[in-house]
């Protein structure tokens, strides 16, 4: 199918005249640092929204690096000792980063095969490895890849039998449900992102939530440099420049306002793709009773060579993205992977995030899309799909 001039977007942010608006009112009070007016209702308004507390933080990154290390602190945890956070092997390496930022040893979990999420049932035997090396795991990270709902249920469950703290990366899943539960609300912390591609954004920018007031005071303590401001330039403790901005939450803050319009309209994109491309590929499967925000629509085109496929959609003028490449089987955490995994074969081991990595991708799910051009977008791919798998 020939491109008659549509102009198809993957995951750009979706920018209007109300954020340009609401910006240059900040550019004209002069109140453009961490230190505005409007961050302070951006937390308002998203805890009210969420059902609790929120500390907006510079992204989403430095929102999990905050949420653990706080964590610790709270709950006393001997970091002389190795400790360990359970995560799924297929995510944004952020999750792990921030495990690395608070010095503790990622022990990753394969995901399910059909969820693309983490595999709860693989959970025990890797806390049990990792108690045999030495490492005492503390921590569950669940991630709601794309936006599709883990099974909390399950998670929580095995966090109460092994006394864990719960932190969800809920990063890519604002507007997503687990059963009646908004995601990012159901353990001890959630983590949102504002980045430029999520849902709404801040241009970059992150919230931590908590039903607990006090949780996300220190979080915000922490964000800005652990200054006590009544003595002056005094710091009562590690601080770090984690703050959102004044321009960021003015940015988000209109990006709030369209939220529903947005979460609509992906849900909209996701349909046509189904109509589509059921027959021919695999979605992710949200488990039954969830809602999925859909936040980047992706499945798997088994028996598809994904490079070449890439490029003939580029040349038709559609972009794609690759799923994230599982993070044990990178070099680079090889080392925190022998210490539970020793000489077992890591490919074997964590085969489900390699094949969905191998004929899995990310399909074009901005807002600034058209429902015309996703549709021009679903035609084109079944038409590729059947020639390159001969239907």
């Amino acid at each position: 199918m020939l491109n008659t001039g549509i102009k198809v977007y993957l995951d750009n942010a979706n920018i209007g005249e109300l954020e340009k608006k609401y910006v240059l009112d900040v550019l004209e009070s002069g109140f453009i640092s961490t230190r505005g007016p409007l961050i302070k209702v951006f937390e308002e308004k998203f805890g009210e929204y969420l059902g609790g507390y929120v500390s907006a933080t510079y992204s989403g990154t430095a929102g999990l690096h905050l949420s653990i290390l706080y964590s610790l602190k709270k709950s006393g945890i001997d970091t002389s000792k190795n400790v360990g956070v359970i995560l799924p092997a297929l995510t944004f390496a952020a999750t792990s980063h921030a495990v690395l930022y608070n010095n503790l040893i990622p022990v990753f979990a394969d995901v399910d095969y059909n969820t693309w999420n983490i595999d709860i049932n693989r959970i025990p035997d890797l806390i049990e490895r990792a108690k045999k090396s030495g490492v005492d795991v503390k921590f569950i990270l669940p991630v709601h890849l794309y936006g599709n709902p883990v099974d909390m249920e399950g998670i929580i469950k095995i966090a109460q039998e092994y006394d864990l703290i719960v932190i969800e990366d809920a990063a890519e899943a604002l507007g997503s449900f687990y059963k009646g539960q908004r995601c990012g609300t159901i353990g001890n912390f959630g983590v949102f992102s504002f980045n430029a591609n999520k849902v709404i954004t801040a241009s970059s920018g992150g919230a931590v939530f908590s039903k607990l007031k006090e949780d996300t005071d220190y979080i915000r303590f922490l964000s800005l440099q652990a200054r006590n401001e009544s003595k002056g330039y005094y710091h009562e403790d590690m601080g770090f420049n984690y703050r959102m901005t004044n321009i960021e939450a003015a940015i988000v803050l209109a990006q709030f306002e369209k939220l529903e319009y947005f979460l609509n309209l992906k849900r909209q994109f996701y349909n046509i793709y189904r109509d589509y491309l059921s027959n021919y590929v695999y979605f992710q499967y949200v488990i039954d009773g969830c809602i999925s925000n859909y936040w980047l629509i992706s499945c798997l085109f088994k028996g598809i060579e994904i490079e070449e496929f890439q490029k003939r959609l580029s040349s038709l003028g559609i972009p794609t993205r690759r799923i994230f490449y599982p993070l044990p089987l990178m070099n680079f955490y090889k080392k925190y992977v022998d210490v539970y995994l020793g000489d077992i074969e890591k490919v074997d081991f964590y085969r489900n995030s390699l094949e969905i990595y191998n004929y899995g991708l990310c399909l074009p799910t901005s807002t600034k899309n058209s429902v015309e051009s996703i549709d021009f977008v679903a035609k084109s791919i079944l038409e590729q799909v059947k020639y390159l798998s001969k239907f």
